[in-house]
């Protein structure tokens, strides 16, 4: 006998499917947990805010506990998805960052890239042209945009400032273990056989941080952490955020800041666009598992709250790792749970809305942030080499000729040296003039035998 799907109740926004936690889905008690836990990790964007725009500690957690409130969005306004960054485009954002004078110019700078960032988002999501935006972009120019992830990142990982360089052991045993983890064949076999495996393949991050935190302390790189359970709360110093952060602190950027944005705005889209493909393939592989549940996945809808995310945050609290529509890995973790069938997971997109409400009480809760705090740059160390890894194989599967492997090697060389738009520029012309591109709207020519 088949069984009747259902949908959540839902308070109708037009798009949008309103539904409150407690009242339209119950916690799923597995994910929130997970989300007390595993969601402290969104701390590793702290030293991203104090290296590179100059923020005291205070100030830069309290622009996290914005944005991991905005997080909540998603699966509340009927997202089935856990948000995350664009976390491919964190290298060529700091580098860009980096021609600009630490303070307010580079502030504003930063505010100018989210909000154009913002606006494409939901430029895409009311006219829908984000596939036919993609599809139009050569493959070698996709490519060379990934591709130019691994070489940024081991730039600022071995420059003086990078984790890599100050923190050799436990960066490269976390990074390691968390490649392991995801790519090693082997490793996947095991999991099949040890129970202890499998739980730690499951929680993703987790493990490979707070092993590099424990092989760190006993190597000499990090400190002992200090738990404070005097206060429990952290109250976000929202006064001190508008008076130092943001457009009301530091002013609007002006045209000029905008226009230098624009090309790295692009790129952004263009990298984040592959989390919408991404997400669509793991609830459509989730959905086939269960006969019980309407899922409701709309790429015009996630691309509309993933704009909001970034537009508030840009005017309130600029964020470098920016506001993006998944993050992988913890989608896969929680659709794989989904699939084990109801009486493991009633919902969803209640586990995701869990899980994000766990993350939300874990950057406000001072003992877990205390406890995790001599990790952050480590844990931003690992997820950037990480993503590298990752980008660079997403990059060549991109290319689809070796005409296209070489354009694309070329114009991630010059986009890690020279910035977007030369990279931008060289890529689309090698293009033209290799016509390897079919320029839409221009019929190629044909030759008649």
């Amino acid at each position: 006998m088949i069984s009747e799907k259902k949908e959540l109740a839902f308070i109708p926004m037009g798009i949008f499917k309103l539904r409150i936690p407690f009242i339209h889905y119950k916690l799923e008690k597995v994910e929130f947990i997970q989300g007390l836990i595993v969601g402290a990790t969104a701390l590793s964007a702290i030293p991203y805010m104090t290296e590179y725009l100059g923020l005291p500690y205070e100030l830069a957690w309290s622009c996290i506990i914005l944005e991991a409130f905005l997080y909540i969005l998603h699966a509340n306004l009927g997202d089935p998805v856990i948000p995350g960054w664009i976390t491919a485009t964190l290298p060529l954002t700091l580098a860009y960052l980096t021609s600009y004078e630490m303070g307010a110019e580079r502030i504003q700078a930063m505010i100018a890239l989210q909000l154009l960032v913002g606006v494409v988002f939901i430029f895409m999501g009311v006219t829908k042209l984000a596939e036919s935006f993609i599809k139009n972009i050569p493959p070698s120019i996709k490519g060379g945009i990934l591709m130019a992830t691994p070489i940024t990142v081991l730039q600022g990982q071995l420059s003086p400032n990078g984790q890599l360089r100050n923190f050799p052991v436990a960066v490269g045993a976390g990074a390691l273990l968390l490649a392991i983890i995801s790519f090693s064949s082997s490793y996947q076999e095991k999991r099949k056989k040890y129970k202890v495996l499998d739980i730690i393949a499951q929680y993703g991050n987790l493990f490979p941080y707070l092993i590099a935190m424990v092989i760190g302390i006993a190597a000499g790189e990090l400190a002992m952490p200090h738990v404070e359970i005097g206060t429990f709360i952290k109250i976000p110093m929202f006064k001190e955020m508008l008076k130092s952060v943001g457009v009301f602190g530091v002013g609007f950027p002006g045209i000029r800041m905008f226009l230098s944005a624009l090309p790295l705005a692009l790129i952004c889209y263009v990298i984040a666009f592959g989390d919408f493909v991404t997400s669509e393939s793991l609830i459509e592989e989730a959905k086939a598992e269960r006969d019980d549940e309407i899922i409701d996945f709309n790429s015009s809808r996630s691309n509309l709250i993933s704009g909001v995310r970034n537009i508030i945050l840009a005017i309130f609290a600029p964020f470098p790792p920016l506001a993006g529509p998944l993050w992988v890995g913890m989608t896969v973790s929680v659709s794989i749970r989904y699939k084990e069938g109801k009486e493991a997971m009633k919902s969803l997109l209640g586990a995701m809305g869990s899980f994000r409400l766990g993350t939300l009480i874990s950057v406000i809760c001072i003992p877990v942030v205390t406890l995790l705090k001599p990790v952050f740059p480590v844990g931003a160390g690992i997820t950037l080499i990480f993503q590298a890894f990752v980008c660079g194989r997403i990059g060549m599967e991109y290319c689809e000729t070796d005409l296209d492997k070489s354009i694309a090697a070329i114009m991630a060389v010059v986009l890690a040296m020279q910035g977007s738009a030369w990279a931008l520029l060289v890529g689309f012309g090698l293009n033209i003039v290799l016509s390897n591109w079919s320029i839409p709207g221009v019929k190629k020519r044909t030759v008649i035998e």
